[in-house]
């Protein structure tokens, strides 16, 4: 009777031991679940921090080259016929794209020598005046384009007094006679809506290569997949680069043609025009570094169908893909060229880490858990995108520490996103990217931290499918926005 007391009393001993263990055990499983809540919470609202930093900063929009005076100056009147016509300009302008016209009141044409550069100034363009002029008002219309390689054009008019009227070639004043006001830039309309839909066809091209290389470089290793597994999700993620490669071919080359348009006058047809374009101009330039990185990123494609290498000869080729966007947009023509590009380059791979990521999880990643049994199919997406959600939120990084810059390189002020188009057009890019910024909310909240079920995978393609819908309008509206001249 003693020892059962004796092992009832240490019974009765050992039952607080055994509560106060598990409750220990259970207060340190909260605390640790706090701590990983604590730290997602964290993340999450630093990323939303990031996404709107970028948003407030416009770093993939491109200015244009715009007239900031002239010699004569526009609605100047002359005591004696000017021997040259100079022109200063916002950015350096290219002389391949330059093109300069005087015209008397009649509309005649007035005889002038080739466009050169004026080696004092490079933001200056100048031209001889070889034929005569008469006393009246000549109007002067020119057209250019930057690095940017966006074209703007524009006229302004002058007077000439006191100079004898030639009776051989009277210049007669229209009765009246059209004024346009001084440096009125001419938009043309279909050109510009062919521009921005070919731009955004390749910011879409780009982003979606970046993407798929670096989910098949970072994301897949991160999930710990399976051989078999990662296998297929590298074969599908190949193809998706392939696919986007192609549109990306497309539309560069579309965009080269649209170029040579500039072009004043060739001899030897558009090939030859093109061929200007690329030998002569800095756009040129910065489009062959994006054409040999597009030939580098089709072999490292070709290559990564049987080892991992050319995945990594890919990811050069990307780089240099992305560095010839940034050389053919505002950056060319920028006075901190190695700053401005590096800034927009780190934009492109960030961006493309963090949308096209999304575009390689949808169509590569949840697509390849079909090949293993269905028991583990969750377990393995759950991995892939809590993989894809610490690769975004680096890529995120990345994209708020190249807004940073690209303010402080371009941004002038931010009064004019309440009184210009351009930033109309920046405030609805802005009101879009909360809502994608919700989309991540929801998945974090449904996807990311809990663990799945069998309904968890459908429920995050569905609603990640929309975010890419907005994200495209997004890209649009970016498009858009590369066309359209920074205000001041």
């Amino acid at each position: 009777m003693r020892a059962f007391d004796g092992r009832r009393s240490d019974r009765r001993n050992l039952a607080p031991r055994v509560h106060l263990g598990r409750f220990a055990q259970s207060a340190t499983i909260q605390s640790s679940l706090l701590v990983h809540i604590h730290v997602h919470r964290r993340r999450f609202v630093a990323t939303v921090l990031a996404a709107l930093a970028l948003l407030a900063t416009p770093l993939l929009l491109y200015a244009h080259a715009h007239l900031l005076r002239s010699s004569p100056a526009a609605d100047s009147r002359l005591d004696a016929p000017p021997k040259s016509l100079t022109l200063w300009f916002s950015e350096q302008p290219e002389v391949r794209f330059t093109s300069i016209q005087l015209v008397d009141t009649a509309g005649a044409p007035v005889s002038l020598g080739a466009v050169a550069a004026l080696v004092a100034d490079p933001s200056a363009v100048t031209v001889p005046v070889s034929g005569r002029l008469s006393r009246g008002r000549y109007t002067l219309i020119w057209r250019t384009a930057a690095a940017d390689g966006h074209a703007t054009s524009g006229r302004f008019s002058f007077s000439v007094l006191n100079v004898p009227m030639d009776t051989s070639r009277a210049v007669v004043p229209p009765a009246q006679p059209p004024n346009p006001g001084a440096n009125s830039v001419v938009q043309v309309a279909p050109t510009a809506s062919f521009s921005t839909a070919v731009r955004w066809a390749e910011l879409m091209s780009v982003i979606t290569m970046v993407g798929a290389i670096i989910f098949r470089l970072v994301v897949v290793p991160g999930a710990r997949w399976s051989d078999e597994l990662t296998a297929e999700a590298a074969e599908r993620a190949r193809r998706l680069a392939q696919a986007a490669l192609t549109l990306f071919v497309i539309t560069t080359l579309m965009r080269v043609i649209a170029e040579s348009a500039l072009v004043p006058s060739v001899d030897g047809g558009r090939m030859a025009a093109v061929l200007t374009v690329v030998q002569d101009t800095r756009w040129g330039h910065g489009w062959a570094v994006g054409a040999a990185g597009a030939i580098v990123l089709i072999i490292g494609l070709v290559v990564a169908r049987a080892s991992v290498g050319g995945w990594l000869a890919a990811a050069v080729g990307v780089v240099a893909v992305c560095t010839g966007d940034a050389l053919t947009g505002h950056s060319g023509a920028s006075p901190h060229l190695a700053l401005a590009v590096a800034a927009d380059l780190t934009h492109y791979l960030g961006a493309g880490g963090w949308i096209g990521g999304l575009v390689a999880v949808l169509l590569s990643g949840l697509p390849s858990l079909r090949v293993i049994a269905e028991a583990e199919r969750s377990e393995a997406g759950s991995r892939l995108v809590r993989a894809y959600h610490g690769s975004a939120i680096e890529c995120v990084a990345l994209v708020v520490i190249s807004a940073i810059v690209a303010a402080w390189l371009r941004l002038s002020s931010i009064g004019q996103l309440r009184t210009t188009t351009y930033g109309g057009l920046l405030l609805l890019k802005i009101a879009l990217v909360i809502v994608i910024l919700l989309f991540g909310w929801y998945h974090w909240r449904r996807v990311v931290m809990p663990q799945w079920d069998a309904d968890t995978k459908f429920r995050f393609q569905r609603t990640a499918a929309m975010e890419l819908i907005v994200g495209a309008i997004v890209l649009g509206v970016t498009a858009v926005l590369v066309s359209t001249p920074l205000p001041g």
